[in-house]
């Protein structure tokens, strides 16, 4: 053939060849384009159905109370949800106050303290007043003579504020007792020239209390606005000298939490996508590859979010922070996915081998983050419901659109020669497999004798609010008489019958101590039967000459007691009304109250209340904690359950020799790894468990491929590649400054780092193919 044939042969074949590679990559492209319109066209109408919300108050991830105590805190309680409060102390106190003030009215934030004036309370409860007695001047109804020294005292107080409101409309004095004593215990704030003020320890508060428009509760709000406050605190203490001012409200946690979150985020995730982005390219040396395994992780973080939104209303911050996690697992899938078509041992696609353990690994992670579906905190269903389904997501871009990239798919000589030194290191442990377990595991057992593991279930371990804004709260908490106090919930069938049962728990606890304090609803609305009681009590006194003075000083006679009783309906219509309703509902089922006590303990507290139906101790944080500890205990079972799961399905897909040794192996790594948590931390709590349990399911994908593939290059490379990823995007985690992401973080960074150099030992004929 001469050379002007074969030139003409070759240029009819050239143009072929690059018009095949052209179909080629528009072919390629085109799916990708579709693949990810799908998924933004899914997104944005998830997004669109369900219009979520983003929230960064850590209030919002507790878990639901008993259903009743649940309502009653959704009745009584979410109204704090939306308090801020101030406090100054210091020598210029009062103008710091005003200019605060006015700064406040001049952004729209209005102070709230509305607790209605003696004369307002006076007109409220004079049609009733002989159907009032407070427990004081009840005792001084059983003497004329003690009775007669009340009165002339009362008489004789210059400027009492509330005999002069009340003498007119009670001559008896028996109004202004009633309104003084209930003041005294459900008041410890007084006004001074307008200014709400509480003397604490032998110093002087001013206080500003206010509530915020919900609107101003959201993410970026909240962080714009507390940071518009603090900057004007921060210019009042710098225009005045020997000032305190304090700030504390759930705004304040909500955006510090938030603004943690988003730099927790940014930070975690753009460093471990650099750190990932520079693996891929050491080991593929090829732009397309950075853009396959970076595509690969955007369809699980896509598919995740389609997820979440559907099925979530509000989204919390914290949950995107744990999500980081998926980047970690979801890209194990590309490289396996990548380093099997690079090998190019099959024409078109993935051999048998890999095919088969990518659908065991979807499979056995999928099982270990369903665990979390069931959680009582909503973070932890949120953190599962998206990395299930951005696993799914994944998974289905490796299997049918990474196969389509086969051909521009290499592995560089370096990466291999990597893979070769570590079989060889992986070989030679292999051979002393038993030696190593035995000694792993008499090791363990030695240091768990030497320093056996605890666990710490304290619902602070969400908290990622500063010691300063905790300790802002603590001392508000003291102003407002609540720091050391115990709330009891009450429920009845009627309004009658919960103020005759709070009544009666009342004396039973007076009986314990006479001295204990509660701010009771029944002290300004007692029951129908007790206001009976008190008009026959007045009455008798009358009868007897004991109420003689008031009528000799005043010279006006008693009125009949034969008054009208004082009824919920009658409070509720008055200017009494957003005082009652804070403490007291009545509804067409149930009616319920609450109250504050202390003087109290706890034991005896608990005691009263377990003999009474109706009546529940309401103690969040250690209900939350008792939760907590239950699902911990769950978790345990969790893991105990994947175990053996493990070996059930390590059985039937390779041999019962196999499976004890793969579940052995598993045993060390999660047992080890608690233990050096336990070290580090001193204590493990349910989120150490929770990376137990994703160490489980990435151990199972490491031992299946190892099982499958064998101490391939190609497979060690993979595995080799998966763990470095996963332990620096776990091992961002470790560096947060929330307990909980910490903890989880530092769990699954040492549980990743033990199964890698263990789970070789798991191949029993390292070299035999599949």
């Amino acid at each position: 053939m001469s050379t002007q044939e074969i030139t003409q042969k070759l240029s009819l074949l050239i143009p072929n060849k690059i018009m095949f590679l052209n179909n080629a990559v528009a072919k390629r492209i085109t799916v990708i384009v579709g693949w990810f319109s799908s998924l933004i066209l899914l997104f944005a109408a998830a997004f669109w159905l369900s219009k979520p919300t983003f929230s960064a108050d850590m209030f919002s991830l507790l878990p639901k109370s008993h259903s009743q105590i649940a309502h009653a805190e959704d009745v009584f309680f979410q109204q704090n949800a939306n308090r801020i409060m101030f406090s100054f102390a210091g020598h210029n106190k009062n103008k710091a106050f005003d200019d605060f003030q006015k700064w406040l009215d001049d952004n729209a934030i209005k102070s709230t303290f509305n607790f209605p004036s003696v004369n307002d309370l006076a007109q409220t409860f004079s049609p009733f007043k002989h159907a009032l007695l407070s427990d004081t001047y009840k005792q001084t109804l059983s003497k004329k003579t003690t009775f007669e020294h009340y009165y002339l005292e009362q008489l004789n107080q210059l400027g009492n504020p509330f005999v002069s409101a009340t003498l007119s409309k009670d001559t008896s004095l028996s109004l202004a007792a009633f309104i003084e004593d209930n003041l005294k215990q459900s008041q410890l704030f007084t006004l001074e020239q307008g200014r709400l003020t509480r003397r604490l320890k032998g110093v002087e508060y001013r206080v500003i209390l206010a509530n915020l428009a919900p609107e101003n509760l959201g993410v970026n709000k909240s962080i714009d606005l507390a940071g518009s406050i603090i900057k004007q605190i921060n210019l009042l203490n710098e225009t005045y000298p020997d000032l305190s001012i304090t700030y504390s409200g759930v705004l304040f946690h909500t955006a510090e939490n938030a603004k943690q979150a988003k730099y927790e985020m940014s930070l975690f995730g753009g460093i471990s996508l650099l750190a990932l982005i520079a693996m891929v390219f050491w080991v593929f040396r090829r732009l397309n590859s950075i853009l396959l395994a970076s595509f690969t992780v955007l369809s699980a973080l896509i598919g995740g979010a389609i997820a979440m939104v559907l099925l979530f209303n509000t989204i919390h911050l914290l949950t995107l922070v744990f999500a980081v996690t998926l980047i970690g697992i979801a890209i194990d899938y590309a490289f396996h996915g990548m380093t099997d078509l690079a090998k190019k041992e099959h024409e078109k696609g993935y051999s048998k081998g890999t095919q088969s353990a990518l659908l065991l690994s979807l499979i056995t992670t999928t099982l270990g983050y369903c665990c979390l579906l069931g959680a009582p905190l909503t973070l932890l269903s949120q953190v599962g419901v998206f990395v299930i389904a951005g696993l799914v997501s994944a998974w289905l871009f490796t299997v049918l659109v990474l196969p389509l990239w086969q051909s521009t798919l290499t592995l560089s000589p370096s990466s291999l020669l990597m893979s070769q030194k570590l079989i060889k290191g992986f070989l030679y442990c292999n051979s002393l497999k038993k030696p190593i377990l035995i000694t792993l595991l008499a090791l363990i057992s030695a240091l768990f004798l030497i320093k056996p593991i605890s666990f710490n279930d304290d619902v602070k371990l969400l908290n990622a609010s500063s010691e300063h804004l905790m300790l802002n709260e603590k001392k508000h908490l003291l102003l407002l008489g609540q720091w050391d106090t115990q709330i009891v919930f009450m429920f009845a069938d009627s309004d009658e019958a919960l103020l005759q049962k709070q009544e009666q728990f009342l004396t039973r606890l007076t009986q314990l101590n006479p001295n204990f304090k509660n701010n009771s609803i029944s002290h300004w609305l007692p029951s129908l039967q007790k206001q009976r009681d008190n008009q026959a009590l007045f009455e008798q006194a009358k009868n007897k000459g004991t109420l003689d003075i008031a009528e000799r000083v005043t010279g006006q006679a008693l009125t009949s007691t034969k008054a009208p009783l004082l009824t919920y309906e009658t409070l509720a219509t008055s200017t009494f009304k957003p005082l009652l309703l804070s403490q007291m509902v009545v509804e067409p089922s149930q009616s319920i109250t609450w109250m504050s006590i202390s003087g109290i303990s706890s034991d005896q507290l608990i005691n009263e209340v377990e003999k009474n139906n109706g009546i529940y101790l309401y103690n969040k944080p250690k209900q939350i904690s008792t939760l907590l500890s239950d699902y911990r205990e769950y978790l345990l079972l969790s893991l105990v359950l994947a175990g053996f799961i493990s070996w059930l399905l390590f059985s039937w897909r390779f041999s019962i020799k196999i499976a004890l040794l793969q579940v052995t192996i598993l045993s060390v790594v999660v047992l080890s790894m608690l233990w050096v948590c336990n070290a580090i931390q001193g204590s493990l709590s349910l989120f150490n468990l929770l990376g137990a349990l994703l160490v489980i399911a990435l151990a199972i994908d490491y031992l299946v491929f190892y099982q499958i593939n064998k101490l391939e290059p190609k497979n060690v490379l993979a595995i080799s590649l998966s763990a470095a990823s996963s332990m620096w995007v776990f091992g961002m985690l470790s560096a947060s400054d929330t307990p909980a992401i910490f903890s989880f973080g530092l769990s699954v960074m040492v549980g990743i780092l033990a199964i890698y150099f263990l789970s070789p030992l798991s191949v029993l004929k390292p070299q035999k193919e599949q």
